[in-house]
């Protein structure tokens, strides 16, 4: 054996081994405290944009509208009486307002809710809701709970994906626990807009003006929150459901476009993605590339990999043996939507197509 082959095979396994403590890092289990609060009071806006039929919809809003939190009012915001949303909306006797407010480059979603909080001002937080999430009874008073602390400014939760059509539902059920790791973390977390409270202090003539010429609402919030110097809480008990019956393609779109929306708000997203799902996808391959080297020792490097099936097992709501080989394929359709993402300057979302902005 020559000595160039001994040292390139010395800095490959070097490589891989400090690749190994990364992902090992990743993955160790962490001990999870969920924050216990006083109870809130204050009045609170449910703002609930709503366009087109999603799926499970006026199961979705009747969930929104039987909260056990007793200081609160529900609105619907809608662009039309013709819009599909409007009859589930007007079955279930939810006020409803309709859009009007005036913004260049927004999404229809930040119309809609900049129409709601410059119509309604006195409210000591404000709620958005989307229309596609169930909640349970105590979403709400959870979701709130944390603004006894003045510090606090958003408020927010990751949904559950709940399966419920084929293989790409599932994928989706899994794709999701990357949300919810991201905001497990104080430094990765994020205003997730599909169930997010903020105070009234963050919305000003200033921040109004930055809120309502941009596309995304959650990335927008969550930048005016942290520059006006408040905390953002992750409040695990107030996860919602999302029913999703996806296909490959609406998988794909959605999945796609999530992305694009997380890396133009800040591009960070893409470099860490890509470090951390490259060496997740090469310390696994290794593990099996070195067998011939180093026998069945070369294994070890399945660790992180047995890890993070362990600790999908523990956020998963039902049990499907498929979700243990989409587990294994994940990195690789993470990789592919940060490059797919990285490349796009314009997303289609609910029917209309918007420049994206990077910050």
């Amino acid at each position: 054996m020559s000595i160039f082959y001994l040292i390139s095979l010395y800095i490959l396994l070097t490589f891989t081994i400090l690749l190994f403590i990364f992902q090992l890092f990743l993955n160790l289990p962490k001990k999870k405290i969920e924050k216990k609060y006083p109870e809130y009071t204050g009045k609170v806006l449910v703002m609930v944009p709503c366009k087109n039929i999603d799926f499970t919809l006026k199961e979705n809003l009747s969930s929104l509208k039987y909260q056990d939190y007793t200081n609160y009012d529900l609105i619907a915001i809608i662009d039309s009486k013709d819009d599909p949303a409007f009859k589930a909306v007007n079955e279930l006797g939810i006020r409803y307002i309709l859009t009007n407010y005036e913004c260049q480059g927004c999404s229809g979603k930040v119309r809609a809710l900049s129409t709601a909080m410059t119509k309604f001002t006195g409210y000591s937080v404000f709620v958005i809701a989307d229309s596609d999430i169930m909640a349970k009874k105590d979403w709400l008073s959870k979701l709130v709970s944390p603004f006894v602390i003045p510090s606090t400014g958003i408020t927010t939760t990751f949904p559950y994906f709940k399966p419920m059509a084929g293989i790409w539902s599932k994928v989706k059920t899994l794709w999701g626990f990357v949300g919810q790791g991201m905001m497990e973390s104080d430094i990765t977390r994020f205003g997730w807009g599909g169930s997010l409270a903020f105070r009234k202090e963050l919305i000003n003539d200033a921040s109004m003006k930055y809120f309502s010429s941009r596309v995304s609402d959650d990335t927008a919030l969550t930048k005016i929150c942290k520059d006006s110097g408040y905390n953002i809480e992750y409040v695990a008990g107030a996860q919602p459901i999302i029913n999703s019956p996806d296909d490959f393609k609406t998988f794909h779109e959605w999945s796609v476009r999530q992305t694009a929306l997380s890396i133009s708000s800040d591009s960070r997203i893409l470099y860490l993605g890509i470090a951390v799902y490259f060496t997740q996808i090469w310390v696994f391959i290794m593990a099996f590339i070195l067998i011939p080297f180093f026998s069945l020792y070369s294994l070890i490097f399945l660790i992180p990999t047995l890890l993070g099936e362990i600790r999908m097992n523990e956020r998963l709501k039902e049990t499907y043996f498929s979700y243990y080989v989409i587990f294994l394929l994940l990195p690789f359709f993470y990789l592919y939507n940060l490059l797919a993402a990285s490349f796009k300057d314009e997303i289609s979302w609910r029917g209309n197509t918007y420049q994206l902005i990077r910050n």
